[in-house]
């Protein structure tokens, strides 16, 4: 497997690139120095008590820098887990200025800190750039555990539950048919069809928006905003991460670009998710909102603000939960399905046996239902979809935790404040688990054999408890996210042939397996074929969207 260099709009996590890149000038860096010092000799001073246990281990400290040249510019979970084996320790220590970095690179270091110990390792490090430069301190992703997390969770926690699931199908479905007969009139476009489904049913559950065909304001607003969260999304992103003080120095001070570029995006998130909610409010008020997550929250609110174009406390906090979903939606589903697509390219044999079972269940008179996603009922596309999620997984560094007090685990003392990396790539890598071909995409190693067929493994650990977040912090649109892709990928594999593009000569063009290092694990641009298996297949989509009321 190859993987690029790290895509220049999001940036990884590196200290050592952040400060070539973010350098204040010979002076600032002088001040950046004295500060890192200090800060080294504060937070070193201000630990508790080791209770004499050692830190986990990590690479050698160097004086004052700690581990600032050691942390990976690109691809950090892949060096974490080459880590994790030199140091033989799936818990690791680094010191960046003087704060701690816990990287978590087992399931059973994960679980036993971030599920059973939820109480002190649920809060979120802070990001100087996004929340106080940008104006994303509202953002359910960054809020630190307390009052405010759990009422925005609660919101999404009622909205997203599983025996809720027939509110937001009607959208995914409508979508789906619209995505699929997009295909067959400009297979070439694959990706702006992907990204304008995606974007489509996020609208239409988040605001009852009916999109445009084409060019939608409110999916170009979305992906405007995402790039900016992916930019600045994690902590060290900028240099003002690491040393919040700096977010004093004027935008006009050599070298501060973060402060213009933060002048730049600042506001970019209300103008995306405040308009469309409005408009649902005022709606609500006329009597004419569709129904849809923002309307059912209002109906619910017991300290609504009478005027429609003004908000009270509690419908703020509506409106920034339903703003959530565009984060938590629109690019992750893209990548989920962009690499199933990869996988079934440079994979043909997982493609044909996904598509005989789809066959063989399904049928050629119908397209795919809810009803048939169950691993009884089609468990070779359950294994499909759950290899997707291991081998190349969304997110291979999960978003960081942070620490709420001191605590002792495996003979090691982690400090209080420490920011805590679960390593998901680690975990879907481990050989003792998954075999010794882990860069291999084969849906077979979870299923087992019988006289019935195959079937899901039992003894195999679901990954869906890996993929979306742990602890209190799991994604609370989990099981939406997971049926969406299930029935976009059935649909995908029912109706189409996804193959490699040939040349002049009809000889295949392989992609390459190739990532790009960023918040998100997202494939490096890649060309694909997408024909539809027969004129019946072509039938059918026609059909469905005939009875949605649409034509073609």
């Amino acid at each position: 497997m190859t993987h690029s260099h790290s895509n220049p709009l999001v940036q990884p996590y590196s200290l050592t690139v952040i400060v070539m890149e973010e350098a204040l000038s010979i002076r600032g860096l002088a001040i950046a120095s004295t500060l890192a010092f200090l800060l080294f000799v504060w937070n070193r001073r201000s630990r508790g008590p080791r209770r004499n246990l050692p830190l986990p281990p990590g690479p050698k400290k160097l004086p004052l820098l700690g581990n600032s040249l050691d942390m990976p510019s690109s691809f950090q979970w892949i060096t974490f887990s080459k880590w994790a084996e030199r140091f033989d320790s799936d818990v690791l220590h680094l010191e960046v200025a003087g704060a701690d970095y816990i990287v978590l690179n087992s399931y059973e270091a994960i679980t036993d800190l971030l599920d059973k110990r939820s109480g002190i390792y649920s809060s979120r490090p802070h990001v100087t750039m996004l929340q106080d430069l940008i104006g994303w301190d509202r953002d359910l992703l960054l809020l630190p555990y307390g009052e405010d997390l759990k009422a925005h969770r609660k919101l999404f926690q009622q909205e997203f539950h599983p025996n809720n699931s027939d509110l937001h199908r009607p959208h995914e479905r409508k979508a789906l048919v619209i995505f699929l007969n997009n295909l067959l009139e400009a297979p070439e476009e694959w990706l702006a069809h992907i990204k304008h489904m995606t974007g489509t049913i996020i609208l239409a559950v988040a605001y009852g928006i009916d999109v445009q065909p084409k060019n939608d304001p409110n999916i170009a607003a979305a992906e405007k905003m995402i790039a900016v969260l992916n930019t600045a999304g994690i902590p060290g992103a900028f240099l003002v991460d690491v040393f919040p003080i700096l977010k004093y120095v004027p935008h006009w001070f050599p070298g501060a670009s973060f402060q213009r570029k933060a002048r730049k995006w600042n506001g970019i998130l209300a103008a995306t998710i405040t308009p469309p909610f409005m408009k649902v409010k005022k709606a609500m008020a006329n009597g004419t909102a569709e129904d849809c997550f923002s309307l059912r929250c209002l109906q619910n609110a017991k300290t609504p603000d009478p005027r429609p174009d003004h908000l009270s406390k509690e419908e703020e906090i509506i409106k920034e939960t339903v703003g959530t979903m565009y984060e938590g939606g629109a690019d992750t589903g893209i990548t989920a399905l962009r690499t199933f697509l990869l996988a079934m390219i440079c994979f043909p044999h997982a493609q044909r046996e996904a598509q005989e079972e789809m066959d063989r269940v399904v049928g050629k008179q119908r397209l795919p239902a809810y009803e048939n996603l169950d691993s009884k009922s089609l468990p070779y596309l359950r294994a499909v979809i759950f290899e997707c999620l291991r081998w190349q997984p969304i997110v291979p560094l999960a978003f960081p935790h942070r620490l709420d007090a001191d605590d002792t685990y495996k003979g090691f003392y982690i400090p209080k404040g420490s920011v805590i990396m679960p390593n998901v790539w680690a975990v879907f890598r481990d050989e003792k688990n998954y075999g010794p071909d882990v860069d291999t995409f084969e849906p077979k190693r979870w299923l087992l054999k019988d006289d019935e067929g195959w079937k899901i493994n039992p003894d195999m650990r679901d990954p869906t408890t890996i993929a979306f977040g742990f602890g209190r912090r799991v994604c609370p649109g989990k099981h939406m996210g997971l049926s969406s892709f299930c029935i976009n990928a059935a649909s995908l594999l029912h109706s189409f042939n996804i193959t490699p593009p040939t040349d002049e000569f009809g000889t295949p063009i392989m992609p390459k397996i190739e990532y790009i290092s960023a918040v998100l694990n997202q494939p490096a641009p890649f060309q694909c074929s997408i024909k539809p298996r027969s004129e019946s297949h072509v039938a059918l989509i026609q059909k469905a969207l005939l009875d949605l009321g649409i034509e073609s």
